[in-house]
């Protein structure tokens, strides 16, 4: 299947491991040019090269080092390497984890206000930021990585913080659908489960540091409880997020713009 995508340029946030490298990777297996982002300069630059390499070079990776909370850095981004590169036709929001675990009563103002900039004012400054590029491509797409937690909260009342942030960015991917649609962008959201990769790690030594047990005795009891939750008994991988992404940004997606994709294994159990 041709999705259109070769020879298009794709921006995607956090792109240096996890989910944002594999939706990275994905998009350069369909011929596209990417732009690599992340804080760290050497990481970034060896992410970028080791993926064009992979891709014999068939394929440009571009660098934009900057911290996606830095709204200078972003202009500076823009206002430089961007006019470098020229066009863009595709942003990935993917920015935003979870950096302090905990429940309501355990987080401080500070928590809050850090998933907030981390999670929705990122993704809000990089389509600002974007949008004069986006006008001009014949098939513009703004992807924003949400999750779950953003329209359900989580079965143990843990991290409302985050759940917050997520809620914003399904409500901007909304807003925005209604408003960039007479330019031809779409704006669309992808709300995975817990996935087996990128920050899962992170959530298996918290859940070890809590419980007092060892790190492999965490991650056999927390993919037990995953399992359970969907109907598919198992978890899901970074490569069923990002190929739904690639499809969102390729030429077949033209009339989809303002939904939010659950990408869970059917653990949500409402039809709407």
């Amino acid at each position: 299947m041709n999705l259109g995508l070769k020879g298009r340029v794709a921006l995607i946030t956090g792109s240096t491991r996890g989910l944002g490298r594999a939706i990275a990777e994905t998009l350069a297996a369909e011929n596209t040019d990417i732009v690599i982002n992340g804080r760290s300069s050497k990481t970034v630059g060896d992410v970028a090269y080791k993926i064009e390499h992979k891709f014999n070079h068939n394929i440009k990776a571009y660098q934009c080092v900057c911290d996606a909370t830095d709204p200078k850095k972003i202009r500076e981004f823009f206002s430089g390497k961007m006019l470098q590169i020229g066009r863009l036709d595709i942003l990935v929001n993917n920015v935003g984890n979870i950096e302090t675990f905990g429940k309501f009563e355990d987080l401080s103002e500070d928590d809050w206000r850090r998933s907030f900039e981390l999670t929705f004012m990122s993704a809000a400054r990089f389509i600002r930021a974007s949008l004069p590029y986006l006008r001009r491509s014949d098939q513009a797409r703004i992807i924003n990585i949400s999750s779950l937690s953003g329209h359900q909260p989580s079965f143990t009342g843990l991290n409302p913080h985050y759940g917050m942030a997520k809620a914003g960015v399904l409500n901007l991917t909304k807003n925005l659908a209604n408003d960039l649609g007479r330019y031809g962008i779409t704006v669309n959201a992808v709300c995975p489960s817990t996935l087996a990769g990128g920050g899962w790690g992170n959530n298996v030594a918290d859940r070890a540091n809590r419980d007092r047990i060892t790190i492999e005795e965490a991650e056999l009891k927390m993919r037990q409880e995953e399992n359970r939750k969907s109907p598919l008994d198992k978890m899901g991988e970074l490569a069923d997020v990002a190929d739904l992404v690639v499809f969102l940004a390729s030429a077949k997606a033209r009339f989809l713009t303002g939904h939010c994709y659950n990408v869970d294994g059917g653990i949500t159990r409402s039809v709407k």
